[in-house]
């Protein structure tokens, strides 16, 4: 298995020898996702870390009138996961899936926390990991509370170049929290 996208990706953060590569290897599995395949259900605790290698998925909860409303997105060299219940074993309130087929590289609380132990700068990397998710989740709070539909769309495109062809205009409008109608006519003002 080819974890070199992975490693490149981990080594911008720490630095790591071989027998420390080896170990983290032996601590991954590899998973081949299909098409709206859900990979975590909200209301379960979410035990895995998900490392995308190739594909697209998407994190969302339904709200109270039973709509879907899509939270993040994530694609090759990104992670996804339900933060809050991987970190406090607490109840997902997110459901992840697959937008189209992918390949995942998934590893386990369990195996975090060993990874820990027994090398510590993995701590480091899951934190600067974890920090980056938080700054982006700050940013897109203070656009939903004080950008225009138009400044949130300009703003998906910057944050996720070149994904636009992979996904639908309703999960787009999911997003951005606009009818797909109304995201219709923001492409065409553009």
């Amino acid at each position: 298995m080819d974890y070199n996208l992975l490693l490149k990706n981990i080594q911008q953060l720490i630095e790591l020898k071989e027998e420390e590569i080896n170990y983290f290897i032996s601590l991954l599995y590899l998973k081949k996702v299909s098409r709206k395949e859900l990979i975590q259900h909200s209301g379960r605790i979410c035990n895995n870390y998900y490392y995308i290698r190739k594909g697209c998925l998407k994190k969302y909860y339904i709200n109270s009138e039973g709509k879907e409303r899509i939270f993040e997105f994530a694609v090759e060299n990104q992670w996804i996961t339900d933060q809050k219940s991987f970190w406090s074993q607490t109840s997902a309130i997110f459901n992840i899936e697959a937008i189209e087929d992918s390949e995942i590289i998934q590893i386990q609380r369990t195996n975090i926390e060993s990874l820990f132990t027994e090398i510590p700068k993995f701590e480091r990397y899951f934190r600067l990991i974890a920090n980056d998710f938080l700054f982006k989740q700050e940013r897109r709070i203070k656009q939903n509370l004080a950008c225009s539909a138009k400044e949130r769309y300009n703003d998906f495109l910057q944050d996720y170049p070149n994904i636009e062809p992979r996904l639908t205009q309703r999960q787009i409008a999911s997003y951005l929290a606009v009818s797909p109608e109304f995201l219709s006519s923001l492409r065409k003002d553009k």
